[in-house]
C-alpha cells in the first residue's frame, strides 16, 4: 500500500480521485462497508480510490487520558486497510495545530488542493466523520460531492470500534471477531529462554510465554489460538493460559502472562520470536489445581478442546 502524508501527494485517475474518510481503528465491518463504497465508487467513474486518516489518533493529542485504547495500534491498522484492498493512503499527521484548524481552513489546506490537481474529488465516509476543531466540519458541509456510509448493524445496534474493544474485554471473542471480520488479532515478542521455568516442558506442554503488550486484552482464562510464526503464512493452533500462574504461587508474574503452548510439532526455538496470536475462544477460567499431574491432563484436554475451534 502506497502511504503518503502531504495532500499534493495524492494522485487522480482520469475521473479524479474518491477519498474513504476515517481513523479506521480496527478496520471492521462498518470500516469495510465505507472502504467497499469508495472503491465501488471510484471504479464506476475511473477514479483513483484513497483513505484519508490522521495519524496518531485524535485524542492522543487532545486530550491523552480519553484516548481510546486501540484494536490496531501502530502499523497494524495500515496492515488491515491493506488487507481490506487498500491500495493508497494520505496519512495525515495529526497535531495541536491540525486541531486547531477551522472545518473551512482544513478544507482548504487539504481537500481543495486534491480536487485541484485531480480534477474531481468525492468524500465517503460514514454518519460520525468529524473534521477541523471542535468536530465542527461534517460530511454534509463539504463543497464536493459526498457519499455517506450508514452504520452496519449487529444485534440492534452499530458496529463500532467501542463495542469490540468492549467484548473483547468481556472474553466474548466470537462476538468481537463477527464485528471485525475475522479474530482478534495482537501482535507479540516471546520472552527469552532464560525468563521461563521449563514447567511447561516438565508437563509435556512447552511454551512460548508473552508479557502482552496489546492495549486491549481479554481477562484472564484458557483460550483457543491461532498462532503464525515466524517465516510462515498459514497460522497454527495453540492452546494458552493467559493469567497469573495459580497452581505455582511461587512463580506468580507481576501482570498477566500468555503462556502459549502451540499444538504438534514447532520448527526451531520460539524464544524471542514475535508472533501474531489470533484470539479464537475462551475455554475456560484460570484456575488452580492441586498437583503437577491434574494439570497436564487439562491442558491435554484443553488442547483437545482448542482443536475443534
Amino acid at each position: 500500500m502506497k502511504i503518503v502524508e502531504q495532500p499534493e501527494q495524492v494522485t487522480g485517475g482520469a475521473g479524479g480521485v474518491v477519498l474513504a474518510a476515517g481513523f479506521f481503528d480496527g478496520v471492521h465491518l462498518g470500516h469495510r462497508a465505507i472502504l467497499d463504497a469508495a472503491h465501488e465508487l471510484a471504479a464506476t467513474r475511473g477514479a483513483s480510490a484513497w483513505v484519508l486518516t490522521f495519524d496518531p489518533h485524535p485524542l492522543a493529542v487532545l486530550a491523552p487520558d480519553r484516548a481510546p485504547p486501540l484494536l490496531t495500534p501502530g502499523p497494524m491498522r495500515f496492515d488491515a486497510l491493506a488487507a481490506a484492498g487498500v491500495e493508497r493512503c494520505l496519512r495525515l499527521p495529526f497535531t495541536a495545530e491540525t486541531a486547531a484548524l477551522a472545518p473551512a481552513d482544513f478544507v482548504s489546506r487539504v481537500l481543495v488542493p486534491i480536487a485541484a490537481r485531480a480534477g474531481a474529488l468525492a468524500v465517503v465516509a460514514g454518519p460520525n466523520w468529524r473534521f477541523g476543531a471542535g468536530r465542527a466540519g461534517t460530511l454534509a458541509s463539504l463543497p464536493f460531492e459526498t457519499l455517506e456510509v450508514p452504520f452496519v448493524d449487529r444485534g440492534g445496534a452499530p458496529v463500532s470500534s467501542t463495542r469490540i474493544r468492549e467484548a473483547i474485554a468481556a472474553g466474548d471473542l466470537g462476538n468481537a471477531a463477527a464485528m471485525l471480520g475475522r479474530p482478534y488479532e495482537t501482535r507479540e515478542t516471546t520472552l527469552p529462554a532464560a525468563s521461563g521455568r521449563g514447567v511447561g516442558t516438565a508437563l509435556g506442554a512447552p511454551t512460548a510465554n508473552v508479557f502482552p503488550s496489546a492495549p486491549v486484552l481479554p481477562p484472564p482464562g484458557v483460550y483457543a489460538l491461532d498462532v503464525r510464526l515466524p517465516g510462515e503464512t498459514a497460522p497454527r493452533r495453540a492452546v494458552a493460559n493467559f493469567g497469573f500462574r495459580p497452581t505455582f504461587p511461587d512463580a506468580r508474574p507481576d501482570r498477566p502472562l500468555l503462556e502459549i503452548h502451540v499444538l504438534g510439532d514447532v520448527p526451531g526455538d520460539l524464544h524471542g520470536a514475535p508472533l501474531s496470536v489470533f484470539w479464537l475462544r475462551r475455554l475456560r477460567d484460570e484456575r488452580s489445581f492441586d498437583t503437577s499431574a491434574a494439570l497436564a491432563a487439562q491442558i491435554r484436554a484443553d488442547a483437545a478442546q482448542a482443536q475443534v475451534v
